[in-house]
């Protein structure tokens, strides 16, 4: 569908101004989907890129606030050298309400795609057996 000057004078107000939230919405669940599978992945089991990957959470012998401390910061580390998308990240550990075994954080970024940045928030549950799932929290 051609989105020329003629389709833009066709649309409500509001689809003009603010013509980029479905555009938005579809990339922050792209990144959020490749948070997924970058959490999920453990250090040194990519032969060709030694740093990429998370040590085993579970294994840390610290207290549990030293261990979503440094979590947090190696989170922190890992998204911003390897997704490009996301600036200004900041990881904050969130309550450990429903699951004792898994970890949750909440991710604050500003999403950049193809000129256009906004805010973005995403939620990031790290359980057990290697498997991390995030969600956009997308308005």
């Amino acid at each position: 569908m051609n989105r020329g000057p003629g389709m833009m004078r066709n649309q409500r107000l509001f689809e003009r101004l603010d013509r980029s939230a479905p555009h938005s919405k579809c990339c922050a669940s792209s990144v959020a989907a490749h948070l997924g599978k970058m959490l999920s992945i453990r250090a040194g089991s990519v032969q060709t890129l030694p740093d990429y990957g998370l040590p085993d959470l579970n294994d840390m012998n610290q207290s549990l606030h030293e261990t979503l401390s440094r979590s947090r910061l190696l989170i922190e580390r890992f998204i911003r050298a390897y997704e490009p998308r996301l600036q200004n990240v900041l990881v904050r550990a969130l309550p450990r309400d429903h699951d004792p075994l898994a970890l949750a954080f909440s991710i604050e970024a500003t999403l950049s795609v193809d000129g256009v940045t906004r805010p973005v928030t995403f939620t990031a549950r790290l359980g057990d057996a290697s498997r991390s799932e995030v969600y956009a929290d997308v308005r």
